[in-house]
């Protein structure tokens, strides 16, 4: 195992060559410095971190040292087995569920980036390799009910994905969770869809203004990172991503 500390927490990590340069950027406090201020922010022993696309395990195994507990989903099969691998070399109480966010009762992702083990792993969009696996699916209700604590915080991270499970976003418990880190993609979502340019930059605004809406009952405290990925993305001519913070009211 690898240690690699970022943030002020020791993580121990597979040996993987191919991430050797996302691990120096991590290890350097390049990657996503505002996702570990929220955790911090978010979560201490009193709180069930709860995080819907694990990857790696960067995320998951850096808050499970302050976390009362945590619970990581992860349907890609060559994450979900580099995830099994850290839980022995790491501390923290961890819960892994290999499976999709999803109200139905399986869903087909594809690989993206050529196969299976990247942070892109999407139901929307697929690469030219054709691979793709049917993943078993829980919901919400499901993930809260294997709570520990009666106080909360999300974060999701589901590639596009995010667009198509608003009843689940709507399913969190408004009055545990602290706070919901949103990964948005609507360069994924823009991708997926069919027709002119025009018609598809529309039809993917406003299904990002339902996403947002479909949080209602928190606060957005980041609407400057909309803006900022919208001046972006005119700037480029290309959407660009970006990250969403809801909080309790």
């Amino acid at each position: 195992m690898r240690a690699i500390t970022y943030f002020k927490r020791t993580v121990y990590f597979p040996e993987k060559p191919e991430k050797a340069r996302f691990f120096r950027r991590l290890q350097a406090g390049q990657w996503e410095p505002c996702t570990f201020r929220n955790i911090a922010r978010f979560v201490d022993e009193r709180t069930t971190y709860i995080d819907v696309g694990g990857w790696i395990g960067v995320t998951p195994f850096w808050a499970a040292q302050t976390a009362n507990n945590v619970i990581v989903v992860e349907p890609d099969p060559v994450c979900f087995g580099i995830l099994t691998e850290m839980k022995n070399g790491n501390t923290g109480e961890v819960a892994l569920v290999n499976a999709a966010l999803s109200q139905d009762e399986c869903l087909v992702l594809h690989s993206v980036g050529g196969g299976f083990g990247s942070s892109e792993t999407s139901a929307l969009i697929a690469d030219d390799t054709g691979m793709s696996i049917e993943a078993k699916t829980i919901t919400i209700p499901e993930l809260q009910a294997m709570a520990r604590t009666d106080r909360l915080c999300f974060k999701i991270d589901i590639e596009g994905y995010e667009y198509k499970v608003l009843d689940q976003l709507r399913a969190i418990d408004r009055r545990k969770t602290a706070g919901v880190l949103l990964a948005v993609h609507p360069q994924i979502l823009a991708a997926s869809l069919s027709g002119p340019a025009v018609l598809r930059l529309i039809r993917t605004a406003a299904a990002t203004f339902r996403l947002i809406r479909s949080l209602h009952g928190f606060r957005l405290e980041n609407p400057s990172a909309l803006w900022t990925a919208i001046r972006k993305s005119v700037s480029k001519g290309e959407l660009r991503g970006f990250d969403l913070l809801f909080v309790a009211r």
